[in-house]
């Protein structure tokens, strides 16, 4: 059984054919799929997705790519949904995210970082993991989960790096998305990471329809890759392919409370 931790099964290119690739999953033994939001206009259909199918769980906050559009009320307004969740008991909804710093866009490190803790805040509050994006920031980012003592952990989504610094997330409760990065032959430093960690803090993710793995036939990732991205783990470890599936698959529905099989 596998779980993709993170993919945007809501974004327009998966909607032909989406109950065929629901059915090809299910075939698959790819169980569930945690879909991370971008921004606030996508909230409901991302709701509504998983409300209709039940195998499919999300998180909702505002990505650091969509930070154009931002009013404060937006805050206000994740904070009021993901607290209603709650209230009713809406166990699909896992975490808050995506949200984190990005050192390749335009938005000034200023308003990225005031965002970022604006959400890590409502996370903490309420008491949700969080899903990181990390790009050229690693330290930055250990920096202010630090300095705020959050608490919840997460998942480091796209984790690339040396074992040094995912041990530093590991040590605040996170665990390293593992996505298609490590079925490219040039990935060595990765590969090589990955092989001295500890299992228990691995999930896989193909960040579909991004994030494509190594020669790539089609237009876009599919979730249904992400039997690809385990051989490639199985490959770097020395645990059985049994013990690897059934301990991501754990992982997974630890870090995110999913209780349902």
């Amino acid at each position: 059984m596998f779980i993709d931790s993170h993919c945007h099964l809501n974004f327009d290119c998966f909607k032909e054919g989406f109950t065929h690739l629901l059915a090809d999953l299910n075939q698959a033994n790819i169980n569930h799929v945690i879909i991370p939001a971008t921004d606030a206009q996508r909230w409901p259909e991302i709701m509504a997705l998983c409300e209709q199918y039940p195998r499919l769980y999300f998180a909702l906050g505002i990505h650091p790519h969509f930070l154009a559009n931002v009013e404060a009320e937006d805050f206000a307004l994740l904070e009021s949904t993901l607290t209603r969740l709650q209230k009713q008991g809406q166990s699909h909804c896992v975490a808050l995210g995506e949200i984190g710093l990005d050192k390749l866009i335009e938005t000034d490190m200023e308003t990225q970082e005031a965002i970022f803790l604006t959400q890590l805040a409502i996370a903490q509050r309420l008491q949700l993991p969080v899903i990181l994006h990390v790009v050229k920031t690693q330290s930055r980012i250990l920096q202010l989960l630090k300095q705020t003592k959050f608490s919840y952990g997460g998942v480091y989504h796209a984790f690339s790096g040396s074992e040094e610094i995912a041990n530093e997330f590991i040590k605040l409760g996170f665990k390293l998305g593992i996505g298609g990065v490590i079925t490219h032959p040039t990935a060595k430093k990765t590969q090589n990471t990955l092989r001295h960690l500890p299992l228990k803090s691995l999930v896989l993710e193909t960040d579909a329809p991004d994030m494509p793995i190594y020669k790539q036939q089609s237009a876009h990732n599919s979730p249904l890759n992400i039997t690809v991205i385990f051989e490639a783990l199985c490959a770097l470890r020395e645990e059985s392919r049994d013990v690897i599936a059934q301990q991501i698959y754990n992982n997974s529905k630890s870090i995110f409370s999913i209780i349902n099989d």
